[in-house]
């Protein structure tokens, strides 16, 4: 699989280390802001934010891919951050009437709705299918594709927007990876420390889907919260105490 980079960021203003040298907006917070004397307006946010969108659903469609699967959801402050005063101009209507959960299914038009929550800051989560097609965000409006190729045309289409389509080494391979169990407790602030990392030496993202009861869509390299619930598929690698500790279930991709 190969990692496109997909960005507003000519790669021209990189330095030999790779390092941004024109100061630039990187994320819509900033609105309101100057950057080279000119000041960062939200219609310009709104305009860069649909060309992502735009660029998504380009490689989707020239893959014939119609679904990505959410992964990896993080979205426990969800609702703070939607009443958030300062972000109401960021809030659709449309974000308050959406469910997600773990591998959830979502086709173009709610894919389209996530991916605004996601680079508005109101949520994250990868949205893939499993072994054929990644798709995730990294800080200051970074965007990445994993697949197996892109073509000439649908590189000439996102270039012609204005954004910039760099490949770069694999950032790690979706078949492989580590499993740990995390032993945490809680301080007096009520924040959780991890106290012990156990490595599951056996454990596999296909008995992870199964014990979840994930799809073959789903990736399986995810982490998660290990409860009384859903504990039962790491008894025999693991003995728990919940009554003193919480756990977690840690994934650590193999980079490569």
């Amino acid at each position: 699989m190969l990692n496109f980079r997909i960005t507003k960021y000519d790669p021209k203003n990189r330095n030999s280390d790779g390092q941004y040298k024109v100061d630039e907006w990187t994320c819509p917070s900033e609105v309101g802001k100057k950057f080279n004397g000119i000041e960062f307006k939200a219609s310009e946010y709104f305009e860069v934010e649909e060309k992502y969108i735009n660029a998504v659903i380009e490689c989707l469609q020239s893959k014939h891919i119609k679904h990505l699967r959410v992964v990896d959801l993080e979205s426990r402050f969800l609702q703070d951050n939607l009443s958030d005063k300062s972000s109401q101009w960021l809030v659709s209507e449309e974000f308050k009437d959406i469910a997600l959960f773990e591998d959830k299914k979502l086709e173009i038009d709610c894919l389209t709705v996530v991916i605004k929550m996601i680079l508005r800051g109101f949520l994250w989560c990868r949205l893939e299918i499993n072994e054929q097609f990644s798709l995730r965000f990294g800080w200051d409006y970074y965007m990445y594709i994993c697949c197996n190729n892109l073509n000439e045309s649908t590189i000439e289409k996102m270039n012609k927007t204005g954004l910039f389509v760099e490949l770069l080494e694999p950032l790690y391979d979706m078949k492989r990876c580590n499993f740990y169990i995390q032993t945490c407790r809680a301080d007096e602030d009520g924040d959780s420390l991890v106290e012990e990392e156990t490595i599951l030496k056996t454990m596999t993202r296909e008995k992870i889907k199964k014990g979840l009861g994930l799809s073959d869509e789903h990736t399986g390299n995810h982490s998660f919260d290990i409860t009384p619930q859903n504990y039962a598929m790491f008894k025999n690698d693991f003995e728990f105490n919940f009554t003193e500790y919480e756990y977690c279930l840690y994934c650590d991709k193999i980079y490569i």
